[in-house]
């Protein structure tokens, strides 16, 4: 019924694992610059890690024991959106000036999203019509998320970093032509997810660079001023 594999199911929890571990650090990040955000960024990444344990989950279901439980198949993009917006937003507010509402631009924002996903369904009648903008949301989400690390990275000048979390963008560029690819031969489905696991790799690497440059950099501020007092 799916061209996909075991091997392929297995395979895709390789990404949500490094994917996890990314969003670890990243609210890890976010805490230490400023954890007025926290709450936000940690909602924004349970979303999106539930979102690649369920896709995952279901593929293993299906190859498994043959089941193919509609909801989880459809979750993706539902999960992935609404958290890639919250992380956008609550690091928005970390690393440039803080949003005054950022709670109620996320809200509004993401309000708006479901407004049109359901006028496509109900009122147009397309088939699938909160796809696209779910999709688009999700993108957009992890671009403005990819792009704000990699100005935070330039602007420290930790080049290696910046490398890593450019070629992560890239990937963000790549594969919403490959989701919205149907059908999907078998050797497209393992592009897709070597792809993911690289973007995801080079995500996690590039936020745990960060986070390090930035604790020591705010532990070099600290001790600079606390020997200019020490002088007075």
């Amino acid at each position: 019924m799916y061209d996909f594999s075991l091997a392929l199911a297995l395979y895709n929890l390789l990404p949500v694992a490094v994917t996890g571990l990314a969003l670890w650090w990243l609210t890890g990040y976010v805490r230490d610059r400023d954890d007025t955000q926290l709450a936000m960024a940690r909602l924004g990444a349970v979303l999106v890690f539930a979102a690649g344990v369920v896709k995952a989950s279901w593929k293993l279901l299906v190859v498994t024991l043959g089941m193919d439980i509609p909801w989880l198949a459809a979750a993706l993009f539902p999960l992935l959106g609404p958290g890639f917006a919250l992380l956008a937003v609550a690091l928005w507010s970390t690393v440039r000036p803080p949003l005054r509402h950022p709670w109620r631009l996320a809200l509004g924002g993401l309000a708006l999203v479901a407004v049109v996903a359901v006028a496509r369904v109900e009122l147009l009648g397309v088939a699938r019509g909160w796809f696209l903008p779910l999709l688009t949301l999700a993108s957009l989400g992890k671009l403005a998320l990819s792009a704000l690390l990699l100005t935070a990275a330039l602007r420290l000048r930790r080049w290696g970093v910046g490398l890593l979390l450019a070629a992560d963008l890239a990937v963000v560029l790549i594969l919403p032509s490959l989701a919205i690819t149907d059908p999907k031969p078998v050797s497209l489905h393992w592009t897709e997810q070597s792809l993911t696991l690289f973007g995801a790799a080079c995500f996690a690497l590039g936020v745990r660079g960060l986070w390090r440059a930035t604790r020591r950099a705010t532990i070099r501020a600290r001790q600079a001023r606390l020997r200019q007092r020490a002088r007075h």
